[in-house]
């Protein structure tokens, strides 16, 4: 059946649940039908998500977002589906936006800022350009990763690749982009930002190393997986995780990356300044990376003044 289907993934959201219903309730075009998987929750998520009309789809056990994003995609009614985390928003035109954005593509996506909750300060605006996404989406995907909340999808299409891989508790969101453009989808942007993610202390995503794992496990099977194409791209993400790596002192995870780098044949660091590349053939890769940090913050510092 045609029509657009919302699927909100939750654990303990019931305080959240109302604010993001009114953004729901405010949008230009309805949707369709609203589906809530509840993953095991404590706090009566439930009965808070049916009180406001959802249908709710109950987990016995927690399983995390890419079990419970499965669970609903899997149970929707409708051609295209859209998931929202529980506390986030949406733009009231995001799915009327969207929706006019969807013919002959598979997938749609917006921008979208990362907004701290409690001042209400932009962290993170993350852009996406049409022209790029649409030219080549599997190199773009993989250096410009897209969020589990900012996109709307067809879903024959999240079939095709078996929808969200469960092995990862991070980066799930980002990774089921990319095999689904590996796997021939047709991507579009809606340059606009449409869907706010409302940041706090303790989510998951603040696990900045923990996520590096995955993330580094990921390009991993990307480079095995995706052939040339995908190789320049997986380097420079391969080097920024080892940027992270070092900044949570873990050199042997931040060398592990690195290597990434040098086995797809890219010299770290991967940079346009004449006088790092003079400088790596006297330098160990993880001296060389953390000699350009330094450099970048001294620019910085510069800028400022």
């Amino acid at each position: 059946m045609s029509g657009f289907s919302l699927l909100v993934p939750c654990y303990n959201a019931s305080s959240f649940l109302p604010r993001l219903w009114e953004t729901v309730r405010a949008q230009e075009r309805p949707f369709d039908e609203i589906l809530c998987y509840d993953d095991a929750s404590t706090d009566g998520t439930a009965d808070i998500a049916r009180s406001l009309g959802a249908t709710v789809i109950s987990g016995a056990t927690r399983r995390g977002p890419a079990h419970a994003r499965n669970q609903l995609w899997r149970a929707a009614s409708h051609e295209w589906v859209h998931f929202h985390d529980a506390d986030d928003v949406l733009d009231p035109g995001f799915l009327a936006v969207c929706a006019a954005a969807a013919t002959e593509v598979d997938a749609v996506i917006c921008d979208v800022d990362w907004i701290d909750e409690s001042t209400g300060d932009r962290l993170i605006a993350w852009k996406y350009a049409a022209a790029p996404l649409r030219a080549e989406p599997l190199s773009y995907a993989i250096e410009n990763p897209i969020g589990g909340i900012n996109g709307l999808y067809r879903r024959a299409a999240l079939e095709t690749i078996g929808g969200f891989d469960e092995r990862y508790a991070c980066w799930e969101d980002s990774d089921m982009h990319v095999r689904l453009a590996g796997s021939g989808a047709r991507f579009t942007a809606v340059e606009r930002v449409l869907c706010q993610s409302l940041r706090r202390p303790g989510t998951l995503s603040d696990d900045q190393h923990r996520c590096a794992h995955a993330r580094l496990a990921q390009l991993r099977h990307y480079a095995e997986s995706y052939g040339p194409l995908a190789r320049p791209g997986v380097a420079r993400e391969a080097q920024k995780i080892a940027e992270q790596f070092l900044l949570h002192d873990d050199p042997h995870q931040a060398q592990a990356a690195l290597q990434l780098c040098a086995d797809l044949g890219f010299n770290v660091p991967l940079t346009e300044s004449r006088v790092l590349r003079a400088m790596r053939p006297f330098m160990t890769p993880t001296a060389a990376l953390r000699l350009q940090q330094h450099v970048r913050r001294i620019a910085h510092l510069w800028v400022r003044a």
